[in-house]
């Protein structure tokens, strides 16, 4: 697991704050608040819009409000995230935006070092292109996978490819 870097007290990359409502309130930093880590990774400090599974893929919006992504979040240009751990509704805390050894949830039988597109379950990627689906340029899946599930991918810049 990486560790800040940025020395701001008090970051920690593996645990949430109980959040009461969507503006912040209870927030240990300032929403949108980054961070880099020891093993060159980025994150950001952000407030979960909704219940988050842990590795899904989020898209991050101007507030810093994180969802599960869709297709239509990313062709409305949010930021894309990677959460590391589980976030209940409101919950605050950080959010992988950028880097390597991450785990994202995947599809069944994702190919290793191809592009990765959203899909019809929000908060998955896949290496198919489904209709609507979008790309996301800057993210791949490091292993070849079987079954749907965590995997590690690497995010050198992610960002929608259909803005």
């Amino acid at each position: 697991m990486a560790f800040p870097t940025s020395g701001i007290a008090g970051t920690e990359f593996t645990s949430t704050t109980s959040g009461t409502t969507t503006d912040g309130e209870n927030s240990k930093f300032k929403l949108g608040t980054s961070c880099l880590a020891t093993d060159g990774s980025e994150w950001v400090y952000c407030q979960a819009g909704s219940t988050i599974t842990q590795y899904m893929t989020v898209a991050i919006d101007e507030n810093f409000q994180a969802v599960p992504i869709t297709h239509a979040l990313m062709t409305a240009g949010l930021e894309v995230g990677f959460a590391q751990i589980a976030f209940a509704d409101n919950d605050l805390g950080w959010i992988c935006t950028k880097g390597s050894n991450i785990q994202a949830l995947l599809l069944i039988n994702c190919g290793a070092d191809v592009p990765l597109y959203t899909q019809a379950t929000a908060g998955y990627l896949d290496d198919a292109s489904v209709t609507s689906s979008v790309k996301l340029d800057g993210v791949v899946n490091v292993l070849t996978i079987t079954a749907s599930g965590a995997s590690e991918i690497l995010a050198t810049w992610p960002r929608s490819a259909t803005i």
